[in-house]
């Protein structure tokens, strides 16, 4: 009994090892492949299978499946934001987006915290096929590497269950208070327009359950009560007749490390974003008068590194400081829908800015090196000012969402005077 123990803790420790080199050895493709199927020998749970990938519209198009338009290919505007302190202006830049759709697709696979959809022999990823220019890093979740070739090598867990119909609405980082609320709900604006589907399940991440504020704007959201199906991370169920709502915002979930964010990496539509906030607003407040600075203090990703100080000095101009973490979904809207002012770093809380009044300016602290204009985009389609201060990174990390960075705080003086 005492070997069989010996040789578990040596396989369980082996198992931890691999799990930590698969983090560094990504762009090793040959050794990174050969890691994931020991790591599929030690843990039988998994299967690791590849598909080539294609869009929705081309599968649905082969296997005369249905494919219904519901916004055309369009030129969707993009905010490049002005940075206190340099010359340059708030500018609009266009890019053309993909159309919006939904599609039926009838005895396909889904997998919990992924966004693309496995039929025959295929993996269903809008995404990954409009990547032309080969800038996106897609490795994400169960989708592990997406070769040249176009072939996505894909790992996961047979729940061995099935579902007989259900609208697909898990997805990437759905436990990110921003790809949850835009990238994942405001897709209902398409479903809920067809009385057919306004009583089907809802496919939702399990995780979403378990953070308070999402579960009451999932609520909210739900005007039409659909019923709701958790579903586990990594886990692949099988769905009869699955509803695929196509996503209405093409930010990609990261982009290479040679790569850099541009204006088109920002398309949102419009109609996602209204939907979410005439679904959510009850008063439609013309004017605010609240200060409101959000601190990300007790978040273990701590960007701003010097945010003690920067707050000290907002609180001198009468921000009030404001803790997304500690107050309800409901209390935020109500905070955010009287605000004349939003600062802080940027973050999934800003998302809140879709509740604003028209004119609240925005303040949003950031490196202007990321060129990241997502949070000014939103803010010109709900009539927002935006106002970005430049931050200088001291510490970079894997990805720009967790670079720490800071504030000059002369810098950021000079600003509130102007207030």
């Amino acid at each position: 009994m005492q070997k069989i123990i010996k040789i578990i803790k040596k396989w369980k420790t082996l198992y931890a090892i691999l799990v930590k080199i698969y983090y560094f050895i990504k762009d090793n493709n040959k050794l990174y492949h050969f890691v994931l199927k020991i790591i599929t020998i030690i843990d039988r749970r998994y299967d690791l299978k590849s598909y080539r990938v294609i869009s929705v519209k081309e599968f649905c198009s082969n296997n005369n499946q249905e494919y219904l338009m519901v916004e055309k290919e369009q030129p969707r505007e993009v905010c490049m934001p002005i940075f206190f302190g340099y010359r340059e202006g708030e500018a609009i830049r266009s890019a053309i987006s993909p159309e919006i759709y939904i599609a039926e697709i009838y005895d396909s696979e889904i997998i919990g915290a992924n966004s693309f959809i496995i039929a025959d022999d295929y993996c269903l990823y809008d995404m990954a096929a409009m990547d032309e220019e080969n800038r996106y890093d897609l490795r994400c979740e169960s989708l592990k590497y997406i070769d040249e070739n176009n072939i996505a090598l894909v790992m996961s867990i047979n729940s061995k269950q099935t579902i007989e119909e259900a609208i697909f609405l898990i997805g990437f980082a759905s436990s990110n208070y921003y790809h949850f609320t835009v990238e994942i709900l405001s897709r209902l604006k398409y479903i809920d327009f067809f009385e057919e589907y306004r009583q089907m399940p809802l496919l939702i991440d399990k995780v979403v359950f378990d953070i308070p504020q999402f579960r009451e704007l999932l609520q909210t959201m739900n005007k039409y009560k659909h019923p709701i199906i958790p579903i586990q991370r990594q886990q692949r169920y099988k769905v009869k007749k699955l509803i695929f709502p196509a996503y209405n915002t093409w930010m990609p979930i990261n982009i290479k490390d040679n790569e850099d964010l541009i204006h088109k990496d920002f398309m949102v539509a419009n109609s996602g974003i209204e939907y979410v906030r005439n679904t959510v607003l009850k008063d439609n407040i013309t004017e605010g008068d609240r200060r409101i600075f959000v601190s990300r203090k007790n978040y273990n990703n701590q960007r701003l590194v010097n945010e003690i100080e920067v707050v000290e000095l907002f609180k001198q101009y009468d921000f009030e400081i404001i803790y997304p973490e500690d107050l309800s979904f409901h209390e935020q809207v109500e905070i955010f829908s009287r605000a004349k002012y939003v600062a802080g770093a940027s973050g999934a809380a800003f998302t809140n800015i879709i509740y604003c009044p028209y004119k609240t300016t925005i303040v949003c602290i950031i490196p202007r090196e990321y060129n990241f204009c997502m949070y000014s985009t939103i803010g010109k389609i709900v009539h927002l000012n935006s106002v970005y201060l430049d931050a200088r990174i001291i510490k970079n990390g894997r990805k720009i969402s967790v670079d720490q960075f800071e504030l000059d705080l002369n810098y950021c003086k000079q600003f509130l005077e102007t207030l």
